[in-house]
């Protein structure tokens, strides 16, 4: 099925990948469980990880590996601008050793550091406080 995969399914398969990563980032975020991506999505996809990444990189043009880690950073960047946790709180509730690796990724991924949308939050929260003192 999966060495079938035209370059039209990515979209599809990229989907269920999406989904995924979005689960394995959401349950380690609620209950502290760390399942390792590359196990979910062969659970998940019920192929080998290594022939599907390889499938990715042929067809689809990125590896698993890289649309985890922007999964990842999608959500950093909602926790920093909807909630009161830091980056360093963010990144140990996702498992890093260091808050220093998701700072980075989150730099090289975005271009911005926490700092930018953790302003973005308090611009946010200024024009609700206008928005009710009316």
């Amino acid at each position: 099925m999966l060495h079938q995969l035209k370059s039209s399914d990515c979209s599809d398969i990229m989907t269920k990948v999406h989904r995924v990563a979005d689960q394995i980032i959401q349950t380690q975020l609620d209950k502290g469980l760390s399942v390792p991506f590359a196990v979910q999505i062969s659970n998940e996809l019920n192929t080998d990880y290594q022939e599907l990444n390889s499938l990715f990189l042929v067809k689809c043009d990125i590896s698993l590996d890289i649309i985890f880690v922007k999964r990842i950073i999608e959500k950093v960047k909602e926790l920093l601008v909807y909630t009161e946790q830091t980056i360093t709180q963010i990144a140990k509730s996702l498992g890093y050793k260091k808050a220093s690796e998701l700072t980075e990724q989150l730099k090289t991924y975005t271009g911005l550091t926490s700092a930018h949308f953790k302003q973005i939050r308090k611009n946010k929260l200024a024009i609700i406080r206008k928005q009710q003192e009316k």
